[in-house]
């Protein structure tokens, strides 16, 4: 996955922070999988690993909130993203 490496894709790109890393994005918005896979690039989540993800600086106000398995999000410029990865008991 190369975001924001997709000249004449006709978007915007927009700078994000994925655990205090800046990535460009060039989507409108980015999907529980895609913020995971830029947080942990090829690591995928083993048998009862859990990430939990938690935006701010979105849309909407304040525009926090957290991103569910499926979901995606409105991106908006220096929007941050924070993942977490805890082993379920």
């Amino acid at each position: 996955m190369s975001p924001g490496n997709n000249p004449g894709h006709g978007e915007h790109a927009v700078t994000i922070f994925v655990n205090t890393r800046e990535f460009q994005w060039d989507k409108k918005e980015i999907s529980y999988e895609e913020v995971y896979n830029l947080a942990f690039p090829n690591e995928p989540l083993n048998d009862g690993d859990v990430a939990r993800i938690e935006y701010s600086r979105g849309h909407n106000g304040g525009g926090a909130g957290s991103l569910q398995p499926g979901g995606t999000v409105k991106v908006k410029e220096n929007m941050v993203f924070d993942v977490y990865v805890t082993v379920r008991s």
